[in-house]
């Protein structure tokens, strides 16, 4: 697919999301997530800094956080470019997705697991991502804000960044939807209207897409980090008494897809690479998947240090 047709295979994806009728209070809260994430980018964002002329960024790791924005986000350029044809004099047939290409950047500025890199690649591919990365070999000591800096030098178009942080992130939870950058950092607006969502939303919401996520989730994370500091969440193991339940059976069996005939069996994961299994699976210890985990103030138990 192109990027056009990826953009509105997205939006038929949120559009069959938000239809679900009777369905579990997560899906009922996750919707309502949705919507007002919709409303920020089609009311508050775009009319100011437009998606289709290069004037925004997304800021992209392959994350679950970073890939559930994406899809909304393609989601409302499909929308956004539908209500542009609207006072045009000719049929919608005859008006072509003005994008080739996302513009995106990756700061990689960690020495990340080589399945995080390789989901980045392959989902770059799938939704046309003009993919910049940063912090790459010598450079992997270089600051955040020091490569928002080198990416601004070679696209001084870009005024503003799309970013899938929470509220529940670290020293995010006084960030606002819209706010330019501080003092310290390269001049540009952040632009983040995922502040509002759960872990619980992004879940459901990643899972009902049926898109591939990164493989790592699948062997108990629930953030990923660096390979120095990112091990599966101690809340997963499979031998405790405590252990939390599934609750997005309802998701996987009804799990969005464009084709008839598919049925949704298992929650859809990239690839594990070798070596990243040989680093986290550990014998004494199984771990339930990432996507088991909704409590929020757990999410990041398995970022440590190691020793």
């Amino acid at each position: 697919m192109d990027l056009g047709q990826i953009a509105q295979y997205c939006y038929n994806l949120t559009t069959s999301y938000l239809r679900i009728e009777n369905a579990t209070s997560v899906i009922s809260e996750t919707q309502d997530a949705i919507k007002l994430t919709r409303r920020c980018f089609l009311d508050d964002i775009f009319p100011t800094w437009s998606p289709l002329n290069s004037e925004i960024s997304f800021s992209y790791n392959g994350g679950k956080d970073c890939q559930a924005l994406l899809l909304l986000y393609l989601s409302c350029i499909w929308e956004f470019f539908l209500l542009t044809l609207e006072h045009s004099l000719y049929d919608p047939k005859y008006h072509a997705f003005p994008l080739k290409e996302l513009p995106t950047v990756f700061i990689d500025h960690e020495q990340t697991f080589s399945t995080l890199e390789e989901f980045v690649a392959t989902s770059s591919k799938r939704y046309c991502l003009s993919l910049y990365e940063s912090g790459r070999d010598n450079e992997r000591d270089t600051s955040m804000a020091d490569a928002f800096k080198k990416y601004l030098e070679v696209h001084p178009e870009m005024k503003a960044f799309v970013i899938g942080i929470r509220h529940t992130d670290p020293y995010a939870a006084n960030l606002k939807a819209i706010q330019r950058t501080d003092a310290n950092w390269p001049d540009f607006v952040r632009l983040q209207p995922f502040l509002h969502w759960k872990l619980a939303n992004v879940w459901s919401f990643l899972i009902y897409s049926n898109e591939p996520i990164c493989g790592l989730y699948g062997l108990g994370l629930t953030s990923i980090g660096s390979i120095n500091n990112t091990l599966p969440n101690p809340h997963l193991k499979v031998d405790q008494d405590d252990k939390p339940n599934l609750m997005f059976q309802w998701e996987i069996e009804h799990a969005f897809s464009d084709s008839k005939d598919a049925s949704g069996e298992a929650v859809n994961v990239s690839t594990v690479n070798a070596a990243d299994l040989k680093l986290l699976n550990q014998p004494q210890d199984r771990y339930l998947p990432g996507w088991y985990l909704t409590d929020d103030s757990l999410e990041r138990a398995g970022r440590i240090k190691k020793e």
